[in-house]
């Protein structure tokens, strides 16, 4: 089956923009975030474990980098590479670094200044994304990407979360970064208390509705070493849901997505040490091919409820 039919999946979209099969290369900085630095907040996001984004390639070590493009290249058939900036807020470097304009100037064009690499990415919040910041990306001369968290339009969720953060602001962030031509991919989070069926078609008319090129959609999940971790203990956390539950979900989602927007991610996945629940999201291949499954068996396509398209 053409997966490709049913969902405007990143891999194709990448292949159509560069005309290479394209791969990201994850890469390491020195960044914290302004919800764990005192900042905001000192209690970060209730699921936030950057453990389990691990391991990154360190831009101070040249051979750790060619091993992994060789890697990509044999294993993979990568032909061109994406430098991924995911850990934390990856606008935002840790206080103990004086100058932190120079230090994203000199980590970014490292990061783009192998012959392999034809575009930047970097995952932040919509509180850590100025002008300053973006003026720099854009002197890179490159294809920019900026992923930016949402996790939900529910107020009432962002402030379960703790995400320190409004929508407002997040909207404010789009406008901004689309005003300098780049992509925007937005990170939502399925399975969220006050999550319903009408707040799901909401998501998805928010999404069709600002300038977002791309989603990232994730389940919420128990990880070790969270505050989530500690309320699931002792019985006080939402229901995690069950992989039938998220499917449905997930399908309503896409479903009444525009056909235009780029999905990067369907669901997440953790390192097994790390992961508490849902434990269905383990098997990081089977699952894929469980949901897109779903889709056909459930005549699921993106943007097929959508009366206009």
């Amino acid at each position: 089956m053409d997966y490709s039919r049913i969902i405007n999946r990143i891999g194709d979209h990448w292949e159509n923009k560069f005309g290479k099969k394209i791969f990201k290369l994850n890469f390491h900085g020195n960044f914290t975030c302004p919800n764990l630095d005192g900042t905001i907040s000192s209690n970060g996001c209730i699921y936030c474990s950057m453990k389990s984004l691990e391991p990154f390639i360190d831009l101070d070590e040249n051979n750790q980098i060619e091993d992994h493009i060789k890697y990509l290249k044999e294993r993979n058939g990568a032909e061109a590479f994406i430098a991924y900036f995911q850990d934390y807020s990856s606008t935002y470097p840790s206080g103990r670094i004086k100058d932190r304009l120079s230090y994203l100037k000199e980590l970014y064009t490292k990061a783009v200044s192998h012959p392999d690499v034809v575009g930047i990415s970097v995952s932040t919040r919509p509180d850590t994304i100025t002008s300053k910041e973006l003026d720099l990306l854009k002197s890179l001369n490159t294809d920019v990407t900026i992923e930016l968290g949402l996790q939900s339009i529910n107020e009432k969720d962002l402030k379960w979360i703790g995400r320190g953060h409004t929508v407002e602001q997040f909207t404010d962030a789009v406008e901004l970064i689309f005003s300098y031509g780049f992509d925007i991919v937005a990170h939502i989070i399925l399975g969220l208390p006050n999550e319903t069926d009408h707040g799901i078609f909401e998501l998805a008319e928010f999404i069709n509705t600002n300038k977002i090129s791309g989603l990232k959609i994730h389940q919420l999940m128990v990880l070790k070493g969270t505050r989530l971790e500690e309320l699931y203990t002792q019985n006080k956390a939402p229901d995690i849901l069950t992989d039938s539950e998220y499917f449905r979900r997930l399908g309503l989602l896409i479903s009444n997505l525009k056909k235009d927007i780029v999905i990067h991610r369907l669901y997440a996945d953790a390192p097994k040490k790390d992961l508490i629940a849902p434990l269905w999201c383990s098997n990081k291949t089977g699952l894929q091919d469980k949901i897109f499954k779903y889709f056909i068996d459930n005549g699921i396509r993106q943007g097929n409820s959508l009366k206009h398209l």
